[in-house]
């Protein structure tokens, strides 16, 4: 027998986005919601700025501080309500989407029970209901809208620090590129080795403890409590420096993401000085 074909991710994302479609309003809502909401937040330093000037005389876009303050305001609270809405809308799709693969994994379960569950392989099927489709609450919550608002706000960005000059402009496009295509692209080939190893280890976790309590009376019968008892801490112990494995690496891709961020500002600032 064959072995089933491994898929790409880009056709795995592919599949799972054509389940948006149903609520693809409130998925354009959410991202209009975020672009106006990073907007605000980002205008707020850049008209602190225009304060700033005015205060010390200089050519400000707005001359009156007052006005500058009144925006700032304005940008402040209308972040806080968009970006609640943002998340409450993400979450409102992912929390559906789980639901309906949830049920449509039930139901293939149904169909394959009783003989399925009791292969060797029902570890994988318990971190498939739990585990994995959990991860999936990631990918239409925090996935798909942030990268639509972020390739919307690199445009707008790009071409508002353009418009005043072209190199920073440049500059700036170039940490974009850094923290969000090359940086994310690196961390997954770098850590896909170690997800894998994780997602083994939790499966071959979920198959022992399933396989102890499936054979509990047997165990209590022939005194093999503590045998059992050392495989369960031997399996933990092992999903532990797996989940410590990841936690390094995301570590890492966050402290790397931090200082591409800092040494862009400081990049763009030194270029327009």
């Amino acid at each position: 027998m064959n072995a089933p074909k491994k898929r790409s991710p880009f056709a795995i994302v592919r599949r799972l986005i054509v389940l948006v479609r149903p609520m693809l309003p409130v998925m354009l809502a959410a991202i209009a919601m975020g672009v106006a909401g990073y907007f605000c937040a980002t205008f707020i330093t850049i008209f602190g700025g225009f304060g700033l000037l005015a205060a010390a005389g200089l050519e400000s876009p707005i001359p009156s501080v007052g006005t500058v303050f009144a925006c700032i305001l304005v940008f402040a609270l209308l972040r806080g309500v968009l970006r609640y809405a943002e998340q409450a809308s993400n979450h409102y799709i992912a929390f559906k989407l789980l639901a309906l693969i949830r049920d449509r994994v039930f139901g293939a379960l149904r169909r394959l029970s009783p003989a399925k569950l009791e292969g060797r392989d029902r570890g994988d099927l318990i971190s498939l209901i739990t585990a994995d489709i959990e991860a999936l609450e990631v990918f239409y919550a925090h996935t798909i809208s942030p990268i639509c608002i972020a390739c919307i706000c690199v445009i707008g960005m790009t071409g508002f620090v353009a418009s005043y000059h072209i190199l920073p402009a440049l500059v700036l496009l170039s940490g974009y590129l850094l923290v969000g295509v090359a940086l994310p692209v690196w961390s997954a080939k770098r850590g896909d080795k170690v997800a894998r190893e994780y997602r083994q280890a939790l499966a071959d976790t979920n198959s022992y403890l399933l396989e102890s309590l499936h054979g509990l009376r047997d165990i209590l019968q022939y005194q093999n409590t503590a045998a059992r008892a050392e495989g369960i801490t031997a399996h933990s112990e092992t999903l532990g420096e797996k989940q410590k494995a990841m936690k390094y690496r995301e570590g890492v891709t966050v402290g790397a993401a931090n200082t591409l961020i800092v040494l862009t500002a400081l990049a763009v600032l030194g270029v327009s000085i």
